[in-house]
């Protein structure tokens, strides 16, 4: 007859599995271009140089060193990990009975006219041992443990161990994600403060050379050679640069305090180099082929994770048709009367048991779980998928823009060549009265935009170093905060 019940139970379990609804699963496979495009194929990648390597500017080093130990957001992505592992334990100890122990104390009197209060009379006959007849209040005192463990048949726990696992190892991506977004926003906002450096330079020299210029005109104005309106223009100009000065240094005070915030410090002078310096360095290109992506970019290695997670938790789901054993137990020592509480085997009390129990009706919801499951595992999917495509995309698009602005770096190094012979020409014309105080303004002018141009190229060519280093996902993660190599 036991067996025919345990034989009911688990066809009723089974019933029950094939009524789960079939749910479609989206496909998570995705393929990538061969190569990106303007770039050649090529097994390296800067993904799997170190920042510190990638980035040989020891003042940079030093304030990227400063902002992953300092920066508030990055960690707070540490935290999580660490939160991450906790659950990561206790998904591991599910294996494990669950055991607790206790101490119970009471006192109970039970009515003359009860059930129970007749039974306790009753049992209290002559012929019984005094020491065993129940008091009246009725005390009773208990020790004890106990346990209960939930036997992994259909390996649930496992597959919830490594939904754990796969989400511990996701943290760990998002925090290197972290890292080299942290790593490339320290680097552009140094390269801008160097940026505003060199502005300011070429602008004090711009007024010094308005100021020689000023006083040239005033002489010849004096010699009646030259008109008020030269003078004025000039003097004009003057006072316009001066107004750029104050405004770089009000931007450069700017910039600073950002990067510092950045950092996780207060606002101070930060230390740089200067931009003939950085513009000698020559960062290594080659992006590698766009596969090695889904293995060196943090966060497509966390969508993957996160993907890894959520088919578990369908696998976890699905299990939950299936029937369920349970064994549990308790043992101690038992009695009405303290003074022989501790006394073996008399007061000594056990129990063990074991249960097989299967689904049959609950209401759909375990079918409406794994239906749940896998709809919130297709999201993820699409996430992943969608994470992939932008990641090429970005790549892509740096890749271009970098091999564009070389070009037009080349370009508006032959323009400053050319405006800095004009700017010559026409102040030797000028001083020979040759051509008028216009030209001369113009021609300043023009060279003075040209040399603010081509630094804005050179420093945005840093930065879009910076920036594929980190959409190559470069450099690698240890729970320190340090980078290590991949």
């Amino acid at each position: 007859m036991k067996t025919m019940n345990k034989l009911t139970i688990m066809a009723a379990a089974l019933m029950a599995a094939a009524c789960a609804p079939a749910v479609e699963m989206t496909d998570s496979r995705i393929e990538l271009p061969e190569k990106y495009p303007s770039a050649t194929t090529d097994t390296m990648t800067v993904a799997d140089i170190r920042w510190e390597d990638f980035f040989p500017d020891t003042l940079l080093q030093k304030h990227i060193r400063t902002a992953l130990e300092g920066n508030f957001s990055f960690l707070s992505c540490l935290d999580r990990i660490k939160l991450a592992e906790n659950e990561l334990k206790t998904a591991r100890l599910g294996y494990w009975p669950s055991v607790s122990a206790g101490l119970t104390a009471g006192l109970e009197r039970f009515g003359e006219y009860t059930m129970d209060g007749v039974g306790n009379a009753t049992t209290n006959t002559p012929d019984l041992d005094r020491s065993k007849h129940i008091p009246d209040p009725y005390p009773d005192f208990g020790l004890g443990v106990s346990f209960s463990w939930e036997v992994d048949l259909w390996g649930k726990v496992t597959q919830k161990k490594r939904a754990a696992l796969s989400r511990w190892i996701a943290s760990r991506e998002a925090a290197s994600l972290a890292q080299s977004v942290l790593v490339s926003e320290i680097a552009g906002r140094y390269f801008d403060l160097v940026n505003l450096d060199m502005k300011r330079q070429i602008t004090a020299a711009a007024i010094e050379f308005i100021a020689k210029s000023c006083e040239l005109t005033e002489d010849l104005k004096d010699a009646g050679e030259m008109t008020q309106l030269a003078a004025d223009q000039f003097r004009s100009r003057l006072f316009e640069l001066k107004g750029v000065l104050l405004e770089t240094d009000d931007m450069i005070a700017s910039a600073e305090r950002a990067l510092c915030v950045l950092m996780g410090k207060f606002p101070k002078h930060v230390e740089r180099s200067g931009f003939y310096d950085l513009r000698r360095i020559r960062y290594l290109s080659d992006a590698g082929i766009p596969d090695l992506l889904l293995t060196r970019r943090p966060d497509i290695r966390e969508a993957e994770m996160l993907l890894a997670a959520a088919d578990c938790d369908v696998k976890v789901a699905r299990r939950a048709f299936y029937p369920g054993l349970r064994i549990g137990g308790s043992g101690g020592f038992s009695s009405f009367d303290f003074g022989k509480f501790f006394l073996a085997p008399a007061s000594l009390a056990y129990e063990l048991a074991a249960g097989l129990t299967a689904p049959v009706f609950n209401a759909g919801n375990i079918r409406n779980e794994y239906s749940n499951s896998i709809v919130r595992r297709n999201i993820v999917v699409n996430g992943y998928k969608e994470t992939v495509v932008k990641a090429y995309a970005e790549v892509a698009g740096l890749i271009e823009s970098y091999e564009n602005i070389l070009e037009r770096i080349e370009l508006k190094k032959e323009e400053m060549r050319a405006g800095k012979k004009a700017t010559e020409s026409a102040n030797e014309l000028f001083r020979m009265q040759f051509i008028g105080y216009l030209e001369v303004l113009s021609a300043d002018r023009d060279y003075f935009e040209c040399c603010e141009s081509y630094i804005d190229l050179e420093i945005e060519r840093m930065k879009l170093q910076a920036g594929l280093y980190r959409a190559l996902g470069g450099g690698g993660f240890s729970p320190d905060g340090s980078a290590t190599a991949q």
